[in-house]
């Protein structure tokens, strides 16, 4: 968050944070949090949601299949997003709550690949909710 700090001294310079869901050890509560520091403790405009994407040739990739990392399931991805949303002020423009990954070098989340899907899903639980973003902001 240092370079934010730098940044400030731009006023016509817009930042866009990026956070990645579900990094290893990562808990649902620990990733909203994540979230909320990043809303509230900084200046941002912007934010961008990923998942993190396994994929070939790198450490995580030894560590997943010898079962020392486990991958989130769309629906806790769901889930998480819609937590994320909820407490994000509605001020703050969310560029991004689904990233792509290359096919031929993603090993896992495989649902990720059906970006619509992901997003439907999003969509369908934020209606059942009654939930739109910011709503728990108190703003």
């Amino acid at each position: 968050m240092e370079t934010v700090k730098r940044l400030r001294k731009y006023p016509k310079i817009e930042i866009v944070s990026h956070l990645i869901n579900g990094l290893p050890g990562e808990t649902h509560e620990m990733m909203v949090e994540n979230v909320r520091r990043c809303v509230t403790d900084n200046d941002i405009q912007g934010i961008k949601l990923h998942l993190l994407h396994l994929m070939t040739n790198t450490r995580m990739q030894r560590d997943y299949h010898e079962g020392r990392l486990q991958l989130m399931s769309q629906d806790k991805y769901v889930k998480v997003i819609c937590d994320q949303l909820e407490i994000i002020p509605k001020h703050i423009v969310i560029h991004r709550i689904t990233g792509d990954a290359p096919r031929d070098m993603l090993i896992g989340s495989m649902w990720s690949l059906n970006k619509w899907e992901v997003l439907n899903a999003i969509e369908t639980e934020m209606r059942r909710r009654g939930s739109v973003q910011g709503c728990k902001t108190g703003v």
